[in-house]
């Protein structure tokens, strides 16, 4: 069982070791700030830690902290005062000088072996907080477990459950514990499938003041598993429907949302930019909040972004200095733009938007940016991507007369119902300059891009689905040829040159759409998305070899520098049950684990390690998955969790920091938490935003 102590965060500092040398705060923008906490050994009976602005002293007696000239202690009453060893040693040692120069082995974890019959304590760091880990073994008394806490203010269980000490003014939050066994068992093509089994857990405070742990019946042949750890859950709603679109994070682990609302008493926080609201009309929110805050200040800045008659956002991202990038279409004539806007009016027609607000400026000197665009029928763009200080949009049109470049790679229409284009902005100049490259990109059919990323060398990716069999494809690409039936496609384009750098379709005989596109630092290319077809080209190595029912999910790796389309498939997977799944959106960490969230109509995806009910409940549910293409199929899938509850909700908006905390966004027509404890969306009635923040063990 997986038992946290959170908060501990850049004013703990070492206390009462030799050899110890805690840091001094820090704002967490040096480079101490960033390193991973680090274990290491004073003699055989004693360790320190070492993280961004504290330190920890471990000794068979207890583990001491300091807040300040406040001291708090852990000590395991009755515990066996079991030995200490080190777990993933760094290949970098600590490095002392000075009178007693020396060179420590660092460990990223710590052992306390046996502190009780048959469990151990594991110490370790999660970003700038400190979290540890009982282990059970199959048979060991959980109940033998009795943590005492020393130098608090005060000590009590909170209302759902955690332990919450007050030291000095703040508040140390220790999560309760979640608990369950799994076991395995055979499903199809599928590699294996874990059912899971909840225990029934919590905190007790005894009767002298020790904080012991009661579990409900388990088998207890079985070990007890840790569930990941749920580090907040929250509605962000007003009385109306409100959808988010995107979800991100800057350098400073603040989570930025943006999406629609029709709420007119919608969060408005701080100095965010605020514009019109017009009751029943559709309006661009966007949100900053620190929902790890240990203050509970969750928000800290909310405000709409339209004009007078409602906007259509469609899609968002953000840059690590807290800049948000919108993209959408208005009808609005007062939507506001910019003195440097490259279009500044309308003309009466819709047109899309391009706009650019750096939240650490207060109030509308925050819109640095902000442009009409697009031709005068029907234009919508669907993805947006920054990098270097430009802004590349994406969308499809059907309009002749779409603002392209004299250098356009496709000056005019192809032909189809709808086409695709790309744009590059440049924020930093004016007017017409603004506007550094625009093009057409499509055959004589439909063709509707979803996603674009931009790859180190400032070409751009783009992935969606066309109907084309003239799409351009370039020969030496995976599938230069159409299918039929509608294919995903994947394109690189070198703007500055304008030429189509790559291009291949992705898919089966049936219809199969590419919805998320991302650049590794290999330069492989992941996309995601979903497939009707029983022929979409896997890998051996596939997590999920076959399609499982009505429609599923992939996770497709290519290499577009292999030599041909034999090794030009790194990993290719479907993912689903015997329903439709549909992938939203995707994230890669640095370790090459892709996090996909998404809808499902499925009653049997693929379950592992979930943090919602491990069933659906049966009408529209998120889920949220982790796959590592890496590791053989049979441990390919590392999590995956339906987002679930009564009504529907889909799962639209997922990240994951450098921490491995990850956020998932959406939107829910119930509650996704219901019997947590957790609040409860405002109306029941209305599309609510969720925001659940956890993290794996």
């Amino acid at each position: 069982m997986r038992l946290s102590l959170l908060g501990l965060a850049s004013g703990l500092c070492l206390v009462g070791l030799p050899g110890s040398a805690a840091p001094s705060s820090n704002n967490g923008s040096d480079v101490y700030s960033q390193l991973p906490l680090r274990f290491e050994a004073v003699d055989a009976h004693k360790w320190v830690a070492h993280g961004p602005g504290f330190g920890v002293g471990f000794s068979q007696d207890g583990t001491f902290f300091q807040f300040g000239t406040r001291g708090l202690r852990l000590t395991l009453e009755g515990n066996q005062r079991g030995h200490f060893e080190g777990v993933d040693k760094s290949p970098v040692p600590t490095n002392y000088f000075g009178r007693n120069s020396r060179s420590v082995d660092a460990f990223a974890r710590l052992r306390q072996v046996g502190v009780y019959p048959g469990i151990d304590i594991v110490y370790y760091g999660k970003g700038q907080t400190m979290e540890y880990d009982f282990e059970l073994a199959p048979g060991a008394d959980p109940s033998r477990i009795r943590m005492r806490f020393d130098g608090a203010d005060s000590i009590h269980l909170g209302p759902q459950g955690q332990v919450i000490l007050d030291v000095d003014g703040r508040q140390i939050t220790q999560n309760p514990p979640v608990v369950y066994q799994r076991a395995y068992q055979r499903v199809y093509q599928r590699g294996s499938e874990q059912q899971i089994v909840g225990v029934p857990s919590s905190y007790v405070m005894e009767a002298d003041g020790s904080i012991g742990i009661r579990l409900g019946s388990y088998d207890k042949s079985q070990a007890l598993v840790v569930d990941p750890t749920i580090l907040f859950t929250g509605y962000l709603s007003g009385t109306s429907a409100d959808v988010p679109l995107g979800i991100g994070h800057d350098k400073n682990g603040l989570i930025y949302l943006a999406g629609y609302s029709y709420s007119p008493d919608f969060p408005s926080v701080g100095t965010a930019y605020t514009g019109f609201f017009t009751i029943n009309a559709q309006q661009v929110f966007t949100t900053v909040m620190s929902p790890l805050d240990p203050n509970g200040n969750y928000i800290t800045y909310s405000g709409f972004f339209s004009g007078q008659f409602g906007d259509n956002l469609k899609a968002m991202t953000v840059d690590s200095e807290g800049v948000f990038y919108l993209t959408g279409f208005t009808d609005d004539f007062f939507f506001p733009v910019t003195p440097n806007a490259y279009l500044s009016a309308n003309g009466g027609v819709r047109r899309d938007f391009v706009s650019v607000i750096d939240t650490k400026l207060p109030g509308t000197s925050g819109l640095t940016y902000s442009t009409f665009f697009a031709g005068t029928t029907t234009d919508i763009p669907t993805g947006i991507a920054v990098a270097g200080g430009k802004i590349y949009v994406t969308g499809y049109t059907s309009s002749k007369d779409y603002p392209v470049t004299a250098n356009a790679y496709q000056s005019t229409l192809p032909g189809g119902t709808f086409d695709g284009w790309v744009a590059e902005f440049d924020p930093s100049q004016s007017g017409t300059a603004s506007l550094v490259a625009s093009t057409y990109l499509g055959g004589t059919g439909l063709d509707v891009p979803r996603s674009i990323a931009v790859a180190a060398d400032g070409q751009v990716w783009v992935a969606g689905y066309t109907r084309s069999g003239d799409f351009p494809s370039t020969p030496n690409s995976f599938k230069p040829s159409y299918s039929g039936g509608g294919d995903a496609f994947l394109t690189r384009l070198d703007l500055n040159a304008m030429a189509v750098m790559y291009s291949t379709y992705l898919g089966g005989s049936q219809e199969d759409q590419a919805t998320k596109v991302l650049v590794e630092p290999s330069g492989h290319v992941g996309v995601t998305g979903y497939t009707l077809s029983n022929n979409f080209p896997v890998t051996p190595n596939a997590l999920q070899a076959k399609q499982a029912g009505n429609g599923d999910a992939f996770l497709t790796i290519l290499d577009p520098a292999a030599a041909d389309f034999t090794t030009a498939l790194i990993y290719s997977t479907y993912f689903g049950g015997s329903d439709g799944d549909v992938t939203y959106d995707m994230r890669r960490d640095a370790a090459g684990k892709y996090y996909l969230c998404g809808y499902t109509l499925s009653l049997d995806l693929p379950i592992l390690n979930a943090i919602s009910p491990a069933s659906a409940f049966g009408a529209l549910d998120g889920f949220v998955t982790i796959i590592d293409p890496s590791a053989s199929p049979l441990k390919a899938l590392v999590y995956s969790s339906y987002v679930t509850g009564p009504g529907y909700q889909y799962a639209n908006g997922i990240d994951v920091d450098a921490n491995g905390v990850i956020y998932v966004t959406g939107t829910v027509l119930g509650d996704v938490f219901s019997g947590t404890g957790n609040p409860k969306p405002p109306d029941n009635s209305n599309l609510n935003v969720f925001l659940l923040v956890f993290s794996l063990p």
